[in-house]
């Protein structure tokens, strides 16, 4: 069985602690390891980095040298990986590829749990370098998001190609464009959870099936804000399930967004920047705060769905009465 873990924080943070638990994971999961992050350049842009092995990575030498290597990023997406394809390079978890949306080139980062059968026939231009069905999946994503004009049309199109996905099988996917992380899971039985560490950071952490804690307060800044999305529980803190068939959207250590009834979320980049602010830290389910909006005649319905009159004043208003 693969396993997933990411992080997304405000700041650039290392893999050490958590990363440890992870590794562990690698002794059930034996077929290869990967771990992509980004690196900032000058001009703002983030670049996808990656490091793989097709060997296990509790046997692997580098894998637990990354916090000595000082791999920091606002976003980490790792995998461990139980192959059901031949095991090599190419079909090793996390996968990268580069796509033209929302007015710019963005480096993707994607790595799946699951098992998706007959993905591989969806028609798409992009090919796979491997042969598993998740550089499939991922191919015909980045396919239909190519040219996508708008961040709320992305957000949409994205959770409508998941739902999509998810009619083939089983899948708990990590996304990221650097700007955003991305997590989705439809896997009756195991799902995902998370986890928000987010000031004051206090007490003790311990790794699952292992005698090792932190002091967490010593190990996090005090303005760090992070949220975690693993397939297993790696600590003894609060982790909570995540929502099946819902799109998680993380930015700056915040779960920025939840969307799961298909209801428009009226966003576009300038909102969000409000809504971060509003926010600080905490989220917003879409479907949710739709439905209130109504409620307080902010929004207006019509037949095909709900009309936004001012959405930045009605988001302002909706945290405020919070």
């Amino acid at each position: 069985m693969c396993e997933l873990f990411s992080v997304n924080a405000n700041k650039r943070v290392g893999i050490s602690f958590t990363w440890k638990g992870f590794v562990r994971k690698g002794e059930y999961n034996p077929d290869g390891w990967g771990i992509g992050w980004y690196v900032t350049a000058t001009n703002g842009k983030r670049a996808a980095s990656l490091i793989k092995q097709p060997i296990p990575a509790c046997r692997s030498r580098i894998a637990p040298s990354l916090p000595r290597l000082n791999v920091k990023s606002h976003i980490l997406v790792s995998h461990v990986r139980y192959a059901t394809s031949e095991i090599n390079y190419v079909n090793t978890h996390p996968f990268v590829r580069r796509v033209y949306s929302v007015g710019q080139y963005d480096e993707w980062i994607f790595a799946h749990n699951g098992v998706l059968n007959g993905v591989e026939e969806l028609p798409t231009r992009l090919q796979p370098l491997g042969t598993t069905d998740s550089e499939a999946a991922f191919c015909y994503i980045m396919e239909n998001l190519e040219g996508t004009p708008t961040i709320r049309e992305l957000f949409l199109k994205l959770l409508d190609l998941l739902d999509e996905l998810s009619d083939y099988g089983t899948l708990n996917v990590l996304m990221s464009n650097g700007r955003y992380l991305f997590a989705y899971s439809h896997y009756p039985g195991k799902g995902m959870w998370l986890l928000k560490r987010h000031p004051p950071h206090r007490g003790r952490a311990r790794l699952l099936d292992e005698d090792f804690e932190v002091n967490v307060g010593e190990m996090k800044a005090p303005d760090e804000y992070a949220y975690l999305a693993a397939t297993r529980k790696l600590t003894d803190e609060k982790w909570k399930r995540m929502r099946p068939k819902t799109l998680h959207i993380f930015r700056d250590g915040a779960l920025l967004l939840t969307i799961r009834d298909r209801i428009e979320p009226m966003l576009d980049e300038d909102s969000i920047e409000v809504l971060m602010a509003i926010l600080n830290g905490e989220s917003v389910e879409i479907d949710e705060t739709v439905r209130r909006l109504v409620d307080i005649k902010l929004l207006k319905t019509t037949g095909n769905g709900v009309e936004i009159n001012d959405h930045r004043r009605a988001i302002v208003r909706l945290i405020v009465e919070e």
